[in-house]
C-alpha cells in the first residue's frame, strides 16, 4: 500500500513540469442562478413558436472595440421594439452587450456629454468617479487618474462585465455613433 502511494506521489510529480510548461485556456466563470429578469424590451422580446421574426440593423460603426448597431426586432404577429445595441468582445473574452431602448437614447447622450464636459475634479477629495448607466447597463464612466487627468470607460454585460478605457476624443466618437442611431431611430416609420 505504501509503495502504491509512493508511486502516485512521484508519478505527479513528475507530471507536474510538464504541465506547467503547457498554457492553460482561459477559465470561463460559472454563473449559479438564474439570469436576471429583462431589463429592457429589446432584452424581453420574444416570439412564440411558429411566428416569423424580422432583426432589422445597422452597424454604425466602433470606437476602440465598442461596436453600436441600431435595431429594430419584429414579429409577423405586430409586435415590435427598437433600440441600440452596444456590444465590447474581443480575443480574450466572449463579446458581451447592453441593449438601450429607443426612449433612452436621448438620455444617453445627454449622460456622455456631462461626462465629456467634466475635464477636473468636481469633487473636495483627490480622486472620483462618475457613472451613468441605462436600464440595460451600459455604463459610461468618468474617472481621475494621477498622471493623465480624466480617463472614460464604457461597460456592458449583465451578469458578466466586459469593459474598456476610452480617451475623451474617442468618448465624443461614442457619443456620435449615439447620436446617429437616434436620427435613424426618428426616421423609422411605423409599418404594418
Amino acid at each position: 500500500m505504501r509503495a502504491a502511494a509512493l508511486f502516485l506521489v512521484l508519478a505527479a510529480a513528475a507530471a507536474t513540469p510538464a504541465a506547467a510548461q503547457t498554457t492553460a485556456a482561459p477559465v470561463e466563470p460559472i454563473i449559479l442562478g438564474p439570469p436576471p429578469p429583462p431589463a429592457t424590451a429589446l432584452e424581453a422580446f420574444r416570439t412564440s413558436p411558429g411566428v416569423i421574426t424580422t432583426i432589422g440593423y445597422d452597424d454604425l460603426g466602433d470606437v476602440s472595440g465598442v461596436f453600436v448597431d441600431v435595431r429594430e426586432m419584429r414579429d409577423s404577429q405586430g409586435a415590435r421594439v427598437r433600440g441600440v445595441v452596444v456590444q465590447i468582445g474581443g480575443r480574450q473574452a466572449a463579446p458581451e452587450q447592453a441593449f438601450v431602448d429607443a426612449d433612452e437614447v436621448a438620455d444617453l447622450i445627454k449622460g456622455v456629454d456631462l461626462l465629456l464636459n467634466t475635464t477636473t475634479n468636481p469633487t473636495q477629495f483627490r480622486s472620483f468617479d462618475m457613472r451613468y448607466s441605462t436600464k440595460g447597463e451600459l455604463v459610461l464612466t468618468a474617472s481621475s487618474t494621477r498622471q493623465r487627468g480624466v480617463l472614460y470607460g464604457v461597460e456592458v454585460g449583465r451578469q458578466l462585465k466586459v469593459r474598456r478605457s476610452l480617451n475623451g476624443g474617442e468618448l465624443h466618437q461614442l457619443r456620435t455613433l449615439f447620436e446617429a442611431a437616434q436620427q435613424k431611430l426618428a426616421t423609422l416609420r411605423d409599418e404594418r
